[in-house]
Protein backbone atom coordinates (compact mmCIF):
# COMPACT_ATOMS: atom_id res chain seq x y z
CA UNK A 1 0.00 0.00 0.00
CA UNK A 2 1.35 3.42 -1.22
CA UNK A 3 2.75 6.00 2.03
CA UNK A 4 0.96 8.62 -0.30
CA UNK A 5 -2.21 9.25 -2.34
CA UNK A 6 -1.71 11.39 -5.76
CA UNK A 7 -2.92 14.45 -3.86
CA UNK A 8 -0.44 13.86 -0.73
CA UNK A 9 2.32 13.56 -3.28
CA UNK A 10 1.95 16.45 -4.97
CA UNK A 11 1.54 18.85 -2.28
CA UNK A 12 4.62 17.16 -0.77
CA UNK A 13 6.59 18.05 -3.82
CA UNK A 14 4.97 21.93 -4.28
CA UNK A 15 6.57 21.89 -0.85
CA UNK A 16 10.01 20.83 -2.07
CA UNK A 17 9.46 23.54 -4.80
CA UNK A 18 8.84 26.21 -2.77
CA UNK A 19 11.77 25.71 -0.10
CA UNK A 20 13.83 26.06 -3.62
CA UNK A 21 12.84 29.48 -4.56
CA UNK A 22 10.98 30.89 -7.05
CA UNK A 23 13.74 30.95 -9.32
CA UNK A 24 13.57 27.09 -9.82
CA UNK A 25 11.60 25.95 -12.31
CA UNK A 26 8.25 23.85 -11.32
CA UNK A 27 7.17 19.92 -12.27
CA UNK A 28 4.63 19.70 -14.56
CA UNK A 29 2.23 17.09 -12.29
CA UNK A 30 -0.97 15.52 -14.35
CA UNK A 31 -3.35 13.18 -12.70
CA UNK A 32 -4.39 10.75 -14.75
CA UNK A 33 -6.84 8.53 -12.86
CA UNK A 34 -10.29 6.40 -12.63
CA UNK A 35 -11.25 9.32 -10.15
CA UNK A 36 -14.16 11.43 -12.37
CA UNK A 37 -15.97 13.56 -9.09
CA UNK A 38 -15.52 16.76 -9.52
CA UNK A 39 -14.73 17.47 -6.14
CA UNK A 40 -11.80 14.84 -7.02
CA UNK A 41 -10.78 17.25 -9.72
CA UNK A 42 -10.95 20.67 -7.62
CA UNK A 43 -8.93 18.31 -4.97
CA UNK A 44 -6.46 17.59 -7.76
CA UNK A 45 -5.78 21.69 -8.68
CA UNK A 46 -6.28 22.31 -4.94
CA UNK A 47 -2.88 20.46 -4.04
CA UNK A 48 -1.54 21.78 -6.96
CA UNK A 49 -2.07 19.39 -9.75
CA UNK A 50 -1.67 21.39 -13.62
CA UNK A 51 -3.95 19.22 -15.46
CA UNK A 52 -6.86 16.77 -14.45
CA UNK A 53 -7.33 14.00 -16.98
CA UNK A 54 -10.13 10.99 -16.20
CA UNK A 55 -8.94 7.30 -17.58
CA UNK A 56 -9.67 6.39 -20.13
CA UNK A 57 -6.96 8.66 -22.38
CA UNK A 58 -5.04 7.80 -25.35
CA UNK A 59 -1.78 7.92 -26.13
CA UNK A 60 -2.63 10.35 -29.16
CA UNK A 61 -4.94 13.07 -26.40
CA UNK A 62 -1.66 12.56 -23.84
CA UNK A 63 0.90 13.49 -26.25
CA UNK A 64 -0.92 16.30 -27.90
CA UNK A 65 -1.60 17.75 -24.00
CA UNK A 66 2.47 17.45 -23.78
CA UNK A 67 3.29 18.95 -26.75
CA UNK A 68 0.81 21.84 -25.79
CA UNK A 69 1.94 22.49 -22.68
CA UNK A 70 6.05 22.04 -23.90
CA UNK A 71 4.94 25.08 -26.22
CA UNK A 72 3.62 27.01 -23.49
CA UNK A 73 6.57 26.59 -21.61
CA UNK A 74 8.68 27.88 -24.56
CA UNK A 75 7.23 30.69 -25.01
CA UNK A 76 7.21 31.27 -21.16
CA UNK A 77 10.98 31.35 -21.12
Amino acid sequence: MPVMDGFDATRAIRAIEKQRGYHSPTSLIIALTGLSGSNDEVEALSAGMDLFLTKPVTMKNVSKILDQWSERGLQDD
